[in-house]
C-alpha cells in the first residue's frame, strides 16, 4: 500500500492497523480473566484517558505525524530503490551463469511456501541485527534512544522513532525485498510471491492478530515454554527496562537472541524511564540521562 499520513492505521502490513486492535483487546481480556483480582487494573487503565493523553504519548503522536508525512513524500523513491537493488542482484548473479528462462519453472504452492519462509527468516533476522547494532554503537544509539525514552508504553509507541531510524529500517526492508526479488528472477525466471492476506505477508498478519500490539503496553503476557522460540509482549517490555534494554532484540523469533546470548525471560517486572525527555534534545541526537 502506498504511504500516506494514515497508513499506520489503514495498512494491514502495519502493526497498528485498526483491524488488529479488537483481537489484541480480546487477548488482554483473556489474560486478565485468569487472575482478575490482580490484572483487572491493567484492563481498566486502557480505558483511562491518562494512559493515552500524557507527555510521553504526545511525543509519540508528534513523531507519527512527522514520520508518516516524510514517508508519504518518499514512497515512490523506495519503490525505485527496491527495483534497482533487484536488477543489480540479478545482473550480479548472471556473472556465474545464465538465468533461468521465463516460464521454464512452474509457479506452485511449494515455491510459495519456501519463498515465504526464506523471506520471513531474512526479514526477521535482519531486524534483529539492525536493532542490536543500534544499541552497540553510540551514534546509532543516539538515534534509537528516542524509542526507549517513552515513559508510558502504548501500542502507538512502536511508531515512536527518530526519522533517521525510520529511514534505516526502510533501507533494511528495501535491501531484503530487493535482493529476494533479484534472486527469484534469476533462479525461477519470475517474481515469486509470499503467502499474503489482505495484501500483507501472512506472517505479519498472524503475528499482529496474535497480540503484537501488546508488546508496547503494560499487559505482561508471556508465552511460557514458547518464550524460547518467540518474542512475547513481556520479553519486549523487558527490553524497554532501563537496566535490561540490552536484551531481547528480536522482532518475532527469540532464537536470534538465544544464539547471540542476549535472551532474557519476560517473567519479571522491569522499570521504564521515569522522566520525559526533551523532544528537541532527542531529535538533535543529544545524549540523554536515563533515570
Amino acid at each position: 500500500m502506498n504511504e500516506s499520513l494514515f497508513s499506520w492505521l489503514l495498512d494491514p502490513a502495519m502493526r497498528t492497523f485498526y483491524g488488529y486492535w479488537p483481537g489484541c483487546l480480546l487477548i488482554a481480556l483473556i489474560w486478565a480473566v485468569f487472575n482478575w483480582n490482580k490484572r483487572s487494573i491493567h484492563i481498566k487503565e486502557l480505558f483511562n484517558k491518562s494512559y493515552w493523553l500524557n507527555p510521553s504519548c504526545y511525543q509519540d503522536y508528534l513523531m507519527i505525524i512527522f514520520n508518516r508525512s516524510l514517508f508519504a513524500l518518499l514512497s515512490i523513491g523506495w519503490f525505485v530503490i527496491t527495483i534497482s537493488i533487484s536488477l543489480q542482484v540479478f545482473h550480479f548473479l548472471q556473472l556465474f551463469g545464465e538465468a533461468t528462462e521465463p516460464n521454464s519453472v512452474a509457479n506452485n504452492w511449494t515455491i510459495l511456501v519456501v519463498y515465504t519462509v526464506i523471506l520471513f527468516l531474512l526479514d526477521d533476522g535482519s531486524r534483529f541485527l539492525l536493532h542490536r547494532v543500534m544499541h552497540k554503537y553510540d551514534f546509532l544509539w543516539r538515534i534509537h534512544q528516542m524509542h526507549h525514552s517513552a515513559t508510558k508504553l502504548t501500542p502507538l509507541t512502536s511508531l515512536r522513532l527518530h526519522p533517521f531510524e525510520s529511514v534505516l529500517y526502510q533501507l533494511r526492508s528495501t535491501l531484503i525485498h530487493g535482493t529476494c526479488a533479484g534472486c527469484s528472477f534469476y533462479f525461477l525466471g519470475f517474481q515469486a510471491d509470499s503467502a499474503q492476506i489482505w495484501g500483507a505477508t501472512i506472517w505479519v498478519v498472524a503475528f499482529n492478530i496474535l497480540g503484537a500490539n501488546l508488546r508496547h503496553s503494560h499487559i505482561k503476557i508471556n508465552y511460557g515454554v514458547f518464550e524460547k522460540l518467540l518474542i512475547s509482549p513481556s520479553q519486549h517490555q523487558a527490553h524497554h527496562g532501563v537496566k535490561t534494554m540490552n536484551s531481547n532484540f528480536g522482532a518475532v523469533l527469540s532464537i536470534w537472541d538465544r544464539m547471540a546470548g542476549t535472551w532474557r525471560c519476560g517473567k519479571k517486572d522491569y522499570a521504564f524511564p521515569k522522566e520525559v525527555q526533551s523532544l528537541k534534545k532527542q531529535l538533535l541526537l543529544q545524549d540523554i540521562e536515563w533515570k
